[in-house]
């Protein structure tokens, strides 16, 4: 069998038999070990001839091959079985075994290695204080904070959406804040005091957007009081004109 690699290509000997293992495309099971031993023990031989400095981990395990080739071919004999405990390969089932455990451990090196480089793609920072870019929103009451009415906002959403009806009939019309700021003044002109959820009459997406987006307005321009008895209850509406 020709053998045209190189030493470098390789992490180790083990490496190296794993590779005879595959070049010959059976189950390795299948494989009479003895041919991948003499194919190993080839290559070596042949570095060596060509002056190629090999590692001692390789003439190592050359070594340890040709012990078991030998035990192979004419069994035990009394010296050898008093000094197995020398060789790390004491048949070649064990030979198996080592060299299917190696290529696990290789498999996994590789999925390691990749996660490792997905993992230098991903950049972190620190938490910054996003505070500076706040746009401040002035409410009338100092003990209701514009986060405060967008929690309101956010739970009278989830009421809407359980109100929609299964099947809705589309049809675009477009609702601008100044339209919802003249109809929440027509409201408050016949009614002073209005709850929050009240001005959110239409369940649709942009009505209620445009509708937040108006009492937020007022709020700022004076126009309206937003205010809450206390904790958990319900945010009341205005008018201080």
């Amino acid at each position: 069998m020709d053998i045209n690699i190189h030493i470098e290509n390789f992490d180790g000997p083990m490496d190296l038999l794993l590779h005879l293992v595959k070049s010959t495309k059976l189950d390795i099971y299948e494989i009479q070990m003895s041919e991948i031993i003499e194919n190993y023990l080839n290559y070596i031989s042949t570095l060596q001839e060509l002056n190629i400095d090999v590692g001692s981990e390789f003439l190592l395990m050359a070594s340890t091959l040709i012990h078991l080739k030998s035990k192979m071919l004419i069994g035990k004999t009394e010296e050898e079985e008093n000094n197995e405990d020398e060789f790390s390969i004491q048949s070649e089932e064990d030979l198996k075994n080592k060299i299917i455990e190696y290529e696990k451990y290789k498999n996994i090196s590789k999925d390691l290695q990749a996660l490792e480089e997905k993992r230098k793609e991903i950049y972190t920072k620190i938490p910054s204080n996003l505070k500076q870019f706040k746009r401040e929103t002035e409410l009338v009451n100092e003990d209701l904070t514009i986060e405060d009415l967008v929690n309101a906002f956010l739970n009278l959403q989830k009421r809407i959406h359980y109100k929609e009806p299964l099947e809705t009939k589309i049809t675009k019309k477009e609702i601008s804040i100044e339209e919802r700021v003249t109809k929440i003044r027509d409201y408050l002109k016949v009614k002073k005091h209005l709850f929050f959820e009240e001005l959110f009459e239409v369940p649709r997406k942009d009505y209620v957007i445009a509708t937040f987006l108006a009492i937020l307005e007022m709020s700022k321009s004076k126009e309206i009081r937003i205010f809450q008895e206390s904790n958990f209850h319900r945010i009341e509406v205005e008018s201080l004109l």
